[in-house]
């Protein structure tokens, strides 16, 4: 066990050990009938409690915060240009709320202080008040309606129509994994339907190919790329069940809904470089997650996003493979070498007998035609002598 470990420990076990050993010590106080607090107020000592307590949780979460700040997504580094109106609301909310939550805990702890019991004191019966009812109802909700309104301006603004300029990319939820689609130079996405996807042959788009040719240019990688400074629409859908695309550094979010299409647009405005400078993390990215729990698999639904220049954003996109083409390869009918059938084998060649050498089937025409002049002197050099039998004697007469 290391040291680390044994400090982690000693912190959970030393205020364990000091608590069982007071409550043993106000036990034996309590078998020989002493009781050390007979003498106390108990009101006034729960009251003084309430006021430590909330001091304490006051500086505790002030401290905390601070503490804890550089972790925070988001309160940091707004990469986008919606991110900065969002975390200005985030700001003023926590502002607003954490003072109606101050001011009213610290009063309610003053009070139980303030008037906490006491022998032979009755409380005021005080049933109500209509003025502070108002006051304590109009004020929230004039504060409240300014910050709905503030936020469905930016949400307007988050959903409303893209800049001319924009580019387009989609994404598409399924268990457990995104894929991801770029409607290619023609800036123009092809027809894709649930009918038509086949991940075994290399479409699990869904693409026509065959009838559409502006899906014949659609490339789908495996992590995105946006060029900084530039707005982009991002279109979002489900293939199976309710997902969430999440861009947290560019404070985005969208749920993804079977059988329709939803969107947001945002500008980034710090390339993924730049921003690994700023937190001096050389290994940062920025992420595409879903935040909607969507089964086992949940955990891996994870995209990286890559925030480059204009001129690195073109190369990528000139450097991508149309999916059509692995689509193509991929049902491209197979073309079989067809196999010599036995009977032309034999006129390949004729084997040699013992009265005439073998000759090649296909220049039978001109072995024709060469042999024909020596054919008639074979004879004579092949003839064999004539042996005639002699009458006398019976010898042979050369």
């Amino acid at each position: 066990m290391d040291a680390q470990t044994i400090l982690t420990l000693l912190k959970f076990a030393i205020p364990v050990v000091l608590v069982l050993a007071a409550y043993n010590l106000y036990l034996v106080f309590k078998l020989k009938n002493v009781d050390l607090f007979a003498s106390w107020d108990r009101n006034k000592v729960n009251g003084l409690l309430m006021i430590v307590f909330v001091t304490f949780g006051t500086i505790a979460t002030i401290w905390g915060t601070r503490l804890y700040s550089d972790q925070y997504i988001l309160i940091n580094n707004p990469a986008s240009n919606h991110g900065v109106d969002i975390d200005s609301m985030f700001y003023v909310t926590a502002i607003v709320t954490g003072i109606g939550c101050l001011l009213t805990n610290w009063v309610l702890f003053y009070f139980a202080y303030k008037y906490s019991g006491k022998e032979g004191k009755k409380a005021v019966y005080y049933p109500e008040n209509n003025k502070l009812e108002i006051a304590w109802t109009v004020i929230p909700a004039i504060a409240v309606t300014l910050l709905i309104l503030s936020g469905m301006n930016t949400w307007w603004k988050i959903t409303g129509d893209a800049p001319e300029d924009r580019i387009e990319l989609e994404l598409t939820g399924k268990q457990f994994s995104w894929d991801i689609r770029y409607p290619g130079i023609d800036n123009k996405f092809g027809v894709v339907t649930w009918d038509s996807i086949n991940d075994g042959a290399s479409n699990s788009y869904g693409y026509h190919f065959a009838s559409d040719k502006n899906g014949q240019d659609d490339f789908n990688p495996q992590e995105i790329y946006v060029p900084v400074n530039k707005p982009v629409k991002v279109l979002i859908r489900a293939r199976d069940v309710l997902h969430s695309a999440t861009m947290p550094h560019f404070r985005m979010k969208m749920d993804a809904v079977p059988g329709m299409t939803t969107s947001f647009w945002f500008t980034p405005i710090i390339t993924t470089d730049s921003m690994r400078k700023v937190r001096n993390n050389p290994k940062f990215v920025y992420e595409l997650a879903c935040q909607e729990v969507c089964g086992g698999g949940h955990w891996n639904m994870r995209r990286v996003i890559h925030v480059v220049t204009q001129a690195e954003y073109d190369k990528w996109v000139k450097e991508q493979k149309p999916t059509y083409l692995a689509w193509k390869e991929a049902n491209a009918p197979k073309v079989e070498t067809p196999a010599v059938p036995a009977s032309d084998t034999t006129k390949v060649a004729q084997p040699a007998t013992p009265a005439q050498p073998a000759i090649p089937a296909p220049a039978k025409a001109e072995v024709k035609k060469d042999v024909a002049a020596p054919a008639k002197e074979a004879p004579k050099a092949a003839e064999p002598v004539k042996k005639t039998p002699s009458a006398k004697g019976g010898k042979v007469n050369p």
